[in-house]
């Protein structure tokens, strides 16, 4: 099996290909129907179908740089325009929009903006202690939001300073896990603060890398499991969980999980990993791809696949990458003892760390990030740019919702009373309890 059939495989067909003045600059993807996906850029939001392979623009909005669905509330919850604002918009307007796409005027949508939550960057959305809840990150804290039912709208519930930007966030069933100088644990009743690594299992070993990412595996053996980007495979005492862990041949640009496939994009190629169980002793399954300035969009429709863009010199395309096509991939196929950096290989993500720390005070603002902007959207891009789509101001309107009442069993007892930290005041210093 040839490594171009191989490549074509796990890539699939284009979704989308854009030259010259077509193209755009996208930031993200979404699915919102199986035909349909959303797709926001610098230019706006747009619409793709991926069965008749048309983009359509949606009116109303700037730039677009995440996009989340509320299915509770039947809401899109993402990041717009210039001040990078926090907003919710009805998703039968963006359908009523779709559809009158045909028509000399469409209709533009009228996002609720949270004028309080700009300069946002990053967020994580999901059901906490059986109530809606946003993590919001900005260029220099942390904003919680929790949905409230008497006033049918998200409310601020706490602020927390970070010393750096935050770089990642994933909620728990109970709390939320960021990523800023280290990974940190917020637990979201009392809004207790503590480093989530246990120092004396992982600490050492993970002190000299910048988080990146984390995701939750899935594991036979416990309930939940945890990879942290960096490397280590953690439980949720951020106790190492696993003797072995995964190693980067070189500099991890960002990472995306599809259950069981980690995919990890470089400067111009591509690793999709099998990320196997917990008991499993088999060999490391996985493909390496070269890809130019691939970028990470967002999930697919199928289950197991992720979209990328992959820009060259004026083009861009949308690619679906299929992470079930991993063990066909053949000769491509290797274990994690022969996975390594060849001679002419880039340095690994260790030792480009290791280099940076050990050449002076000064080299450490080659690790600190634009707080504007997230990680995997700045770094290893093309920038394609043309005249953004026109937009009026944003109208805002309240949003009805409604609360979903399934109830999520909380993890037991990781926050003792000896180790909380207490504030009568709404916004609080990260200022970490070490275990």
């Amino acid at each position: 099996m040839s490594k171009s059939f191989v490549t074509s495989k796990l890539l699939g067909n284009s979704l989308l290909k854009l030259e010259g003045d077509d193209r755009l600059d996208i930031n993200c993807t979404l699915p919102l129907t199986d035909q349909i996906v959303l797709v926001g850029s610098e230019e706006g939001l747009y619409a793709l179908n991926v069965i008749k392979n048309s983009l359509t623009h949606v009116p109303g909005l700037g730039s677009v740089f995440q996009i989340h669905i509320i299915k509770e509330q039947e809401k899109l919850l993402m990041i717009v325009g210039d001040e990078r604002a926090l907003c919710l918009v009805e998703i039968k307007r963006v359908k009523q929009s779709l559809a009158q796409s045909h028509l000399p005027s469409q209709s533009e949508l009228a996002p609720y903006i949270f004028e309080t939550v700009k300069g946002c960057h990053l967020f994580a959305a999901g059901r906490i202690d059986n109530g809606q809840c946003i993590c919001a990150a900005m260029p220099s804290k942390i904003t919680i939001l929790r949905y409230n039912d008497n006033l049918n709208k998200f409310c601020i519930r706490k602020e927390i300073e970070t010393l750096e930007p935050c770089s990642c966030i994933h909620l728990t069933s109970y709390s939320a896990i960021i990523g800023t100088s280290t990974f940190y644990e917020i637990e979201m009743k009392q809004f207790v603060l503590e480093e989530f690594l246990d120092k004396k299992d992982v600490f050492a070993a993970a002190s000299h890398c910048f988080p990146i990412a984390i995701m939750q595996v899935p594991n036979s053996v416990q309930k939940e499991e945890y990879l942290l980007c960096f490397h280590v495979f953690v439980d949720t005492y951020g106790r190492r969980c696993r003797a072995e862990d995964i190693k980067w041949s070189r500099l991890p640009l960002a990472f995306a999980y599809r259950e069981p496939y980690l995919f990890v994009t470089y400067f111009n190629s591509l690793d999709v990993i099998e990320v196997q169980g917990h008991t499993s002793s088999g060999p490391l399954v996985l493909a390496h791809l070269d890809l130019p300035n691939p970028r990470y969009l967002g999930p697919a429709i199928s289950s197991g696949a992720i979209y990328l863009a992959s820009s060259y010199q004026n083009k861009l395309r949308v690619i679906c990458c299929k992470g079930s096509l991993i063990r066909e991939s053949g000769e491509l196929q290797r274990s994690a003892s022969s996975w390594g950096p060849s001679k002419r290989s880039p340095p690994t993500y260790t030792e480009h760390i290791t280099k940076q720390l050990a050449s002076g005070p000064g080299s450490h603002e080659g690790l600190h990030r634009e707080p504007s902007t997230p990680h995997r959207y700045r770094e290893g891009r093309t920038e394609f740019r043309r005249d953004k789509s026109p937009a009026r101001p944003l109208e805002r309107e309240k949003s009805p919702g409604r609360v979903h009442d399934s109830r999520r069993e909380r993890s037991p007892g990781r926050f003792g009373e000896s180790s909380r930290l207490h504030s009568s005041s709404v916004r609080t210093q990260l200022t970490p309890v070490n275990k």
